[in-house]
């Protein structure tokens, strides 16, 4: 009877101490902080979020898939949100095609992204694909965070370790106190940066094309202002040259991303973007590149030019704007 008492008891205490913990595990399901454990018809705005960009990217292009019956593809990572898809449709004969982009985008999520496509069906007649300076990067190519991980409808990953990886992030660094502080007053405190997007970044609902609206908006508002601000650092005066980046494994990506666009014909460009650093992209790499695409279908905007020169092609020292993109599409396109 004793022993009875005594087991009553501390499940009293249990229930007692152990509620607020259990009532923060539902809260993550109900809120579903990061878009991750329900699926959205649309993910209109960044702003104050957490989004990854690979889940929306998948997502939204399964909703329209079935109706839309893509066949014209961007591929890239927030570098190439740039390259909108109206701007481009001009030059392919396709008024619809999709940007298939994510985050810090690497070469598996870019050949993982067209063997899913191929694998659901679809004609894969065009595809542009914007390499940057981490495509290759293997510290990212490894990463596993919330914005990093890729989706595990065609990653390959386990759905209970890739739901993992979000549930864990909900309780890292108190960002369940950001997220219901965010969610109760929706104001963005100094204590949260790196957790929500202190900024305007919209996404069109059938094309997913990813727009900087927050900085087109301030760039609107006072564009001197914009840049006295401390945004951008100095470049060198002469031409720097990035270190050599792909390695072994990532040739089989690329091999596997030009068998499948030889197996649809695809006709396909391959753009090394006019990034701020202008470093001039490694001879080794361009090499590669050149010959397993093809030195035709390759294009070379790194280094120092008459894009990457003018502060004004960036919005920050991470993204061109949509001007420089248009101008690169001309050229590759002429």
């Amino acid at each position: 009877m004793e022993q009875r008492k005594q087991f009553i008891l501390f499940l009293k205490k249990l229930l007692i101490f152990g509620s607020p913990m259990l009532l923060l595990v539902a809260s993550y399901f109900v809120f579903d902080p990061f878009h991750v454990v329900r699926n959205y018809e649309a993910y209109p705005d960044n702003y104050l979020e957490s989004y990854n960009r690979n889940r929306i990217s998948t997502q939204v292009f399964l909703n329209n898939n079935e109706e839309q019956h893509y066949k014209s593809f961007v591929f890239g990572s927030s570098k190439s949100s740039v390259f909108y898809t109206e701007d481009w449709s001009k030059y392919i004969g396709d008024p619809n095609p999709y940007h298939f982009d994510a985050s810090n985008e690497i070469i598996s999520g870019i050949a993982n992204k067209v063997d899913f496509i191929d694998q659901q069906g679809n004609d894969l007649k065009n595809a542009l694909v914007i390499f940057d300076g981490e495509t290759f990067n293997f510290s990212v190519d490894t990463a596993n965070s919330i914005i990093h991980v890729q989706d595990y409808k065609w990653s390959g990953q386990n759905q209970f370790l890739y739901q993992l990886v979000f549930f864990k992030a909900f309780f890292k660094d108190m960002y369940f106190v950001k997220f219901f502080d965010k969610l109760i007053f929706k104001k963005y405190r100094a204590y949260m940066y790196g957790a929500f997007e202190n900024k305007h970044m919209l996404y069109t609902p059938v094309n997913n094309d990813f727009i900087f609206q927050g900085y087109i908006d301030q760039l609107k508002e006072d564009s001197l202002a914009y840049y006295n601000r401390d945004l951008f650092y100095k470049r060198s005066a002469e031409e720097l040259t990035a270190d050599a980046g792909i390695k072994p494994y990532q040739v089989n990506y690329l091999n596997e991303m030009k068998a499948i666009f030889d197996k649809h014909n695809t006709k396909y460009k391959i753009v090394f973007g006019p990034n701020y650093d202008q470093k001039k992209v490694n001879p080794e790499d361009l090499a590669i590149v050149n010959e397993i695409f093809g030195e035709a279908n390759v294009y070379d905007f790194t280094g120092q030019n008459e894009l990457t020169n003018p502060l004004p092609n960036y919005y920050e020292i991470y993204h061109y704007k949509p001007t420089v993109a248009r101008k690169v599409l001309e050229e590759i396109y002429r």
